[in-house]
């Protein structure tokens, strides 16, 4: 037992999985959790980046075929989450952790330790600093469900534009039509706002 755990493969493998797990909880608790409040998609976020970490770092030291090998990275492409639709922005990070895990995982000579390091980095560094952007010009992005389906039309969008600012109390500077209920007289929008700012 001793022999086992003090052996180099595992304290290879706790190195590497000790590096992806530090950037996976920098990349959810430093910058998603900070921007995007949901700890329900933090909790996923992690669990398919230590999962993708694992298959990665395993299929990487087991010669396998390559059909195989692909095939069991396909499985993530029938996964669906149909309890509620899940935004662009919660989508790109879940991609992002599942990025990290394999640039984590996969150990090759040919590949050092320096360039996986600069990898994480800028991973989590792009993310974090377009989020800080965003907050600083003070915009986001809002869907709501809109009951004004009669402004929709292209001669009205200032109108558009007007009542959703009135309503908000915000800036409406981008709308999106996603989809009309005519039975209910309501639409899906999506619409990027931005605070008013204060006095310093």
């Amino acid at each position: 037992m001793t022999t086992l755990f003090g052996s180099e493969a595992v304290s290879h493998l706790a190195l590497r999985l000790a590096l992806d797990l530090a950037c996976v909880g920098l990349l959810v608790r430093g910058v998603y959790l900070t921007y995007r409040p949901s700890r329900e998609f933090a909790f996923t976020h992690v669990m398919l980046n230590l999962v993708t970490f694992s298959l990665a770092y395993l299929m990487n030291r087991v010669p396998m075929d390559i059909g195989f090998g692909l095939g069991l990275f396909a499985i993530f492409g029938i996964l669906r989450y149909r309890t509620q639709a899940l935004r662009i922005a919660d989508l790109t990070y879940l991609f992002v952790a599942i990025g990290l895990a394999v640039i984590n995982g996969i150990d090759h000579a040919s590949i050092s330790l320096g360039e996986v390091l600069l990898l994480d980095m800028v991973a989590i560094g792009m993310p974090a600093l377009l989020e800080w952007s965003g907050a600083r010009d003070g915009g986001r992005t809002v869907t709501l469900l809109y009951d004004r389906i009669d402004l929709l039309t292209e001669s009205r969008t200032a109108d558009l534009h007007a009542d959703l600012q009135r309503r908000l109390g915000v800036v409406c500077s981008e709308v999106r039509v996603g989809p009309i209920d005519l039975l209910r007289d309501t639409v899906e929008l999506t619409v990027v706002v931005h605070e008013p700012r204060r006095a310093a």
